[in-house]
């Protein structure tokens, strides 16, 4: 793995970085409107770390070829 492509991949979870990511959502359509919304939470609350911090390990760890460590949480979301 390339350090461009392993950084690419710690992008996409880089929101996690401090344990809580959400999301919100919005649109109309022929139905009406619509709207979603979620929140996830991880064990990493309880160890938080900046987004610079988590890049650098996230990408020392592919380049490595080392597991992601196991993480655990819960994910809330609604439709209306």
């Amino acid at each position: 793995m390339t350090a461009e492509r392993a950084e690419k991949l710690c992008r996409e979870d880089i929101g996690l970085a401090d344990g809580v990511q959400g999301t919100v959502g919005v649109g109309v359509g022929t139905g009406g409107g619509r709207a979603k919304g979620s929140i996830t939470v991880t064990d990493r609350v309880f160890n938080p770390q900046s987004e610079q911090d988590y890049l650098r390990e996230c990408v020392d760890r592919r380049l490595a070829g080392k597991p992601a460590p196991t993480r655990f949480g819960i994910t809330i979301g609604a439709r209306t």
